[in-house]
């Protein structure tokens, strides 16, 4: 008795483990995600109220908490007029920029959708070191399909860290536009909330 009372509480915490793993596809999304001659798929997924749908891609041998680039697709249910949207992030990096020197964006507009592009970073208590530079290209877009009517926020982030920094900011200079085309020029997927 005793060894099956120590069994199932093994079993237990295993499959905790394996239900807080487990991903949905919130968005219908067929995957893999191809884009800059990369393969992203799925790998985590929240749905935190019901209005918001959030997922996030990555390439096989990258990690999620130390990721050298990421595909994220949002999805916000409601009636909203995108510049609005696209003001209220701007507003948020003028506001980091203040104590922030490496914070930058520039915005884009086409066709209705705006693409943001933006330097964000987390730096040492001193302020000396970058310890994670960020480049993200966030793709609004206004979705008006049924029940899916929304904005959908297409990204591509791409990180940098102290053992790459230099090349990270190399690679930046030499080609700013070429990602904000790849990303601004993918095809962007019909999404089906489930």
């Amino acid at each position: 008795m005793k060894l099956r009372i120590l069994i199932l509480l093994l079993i237990v915490p295993l499959l905790y483990v394996n239900a807080q793993n487990k991903v949905n596809d919130y968005l219908n999304i067929s995957g893999p995600i191809k884009l800059n001659q990369k393969e992203y798929n799925l790998v985590w997924s929240s749905h935190p109220n019901e209005n918001y749908y959030k997922q996030e891609y990555l390439s096989s041998n990258e990690n999620i908490n130390k990721y050298g680039s990421m595909i994220l697709i949002d999805f916000i249910k409601g009636d909203f007029n995108l510049k609005d949207i696209v003001d209220q992030k701007v507003g948020e990096l003028q506001e980091m920029k203040k104590n922030n020197p490496v914070v930058n964006y520039q915005i884009f507009e086409n066709n209705g959708e705006y693409i943001l592009d933006f330097l964000i970073s987390e730096n040492s208590k001193d302020g000396k070191e970058i310890l994670i530079a960020e480049r993200n290209i966030y793709r609004y877009k206004l979705v008006n399909r049924g029940k899916n009517k929304g904005i959908l926020l297409f990204a591509m982030s791409e990180r940098g860290y102290p053992e790459n920094m230099d090349s990270f900011f190399n690679n930046l200079k030499a080609n700013t536009s070429k990602l904000i085309e790849i990303v601004g020029n993918y095809k962007l997927p019909e999404i089906e909330i489930k």
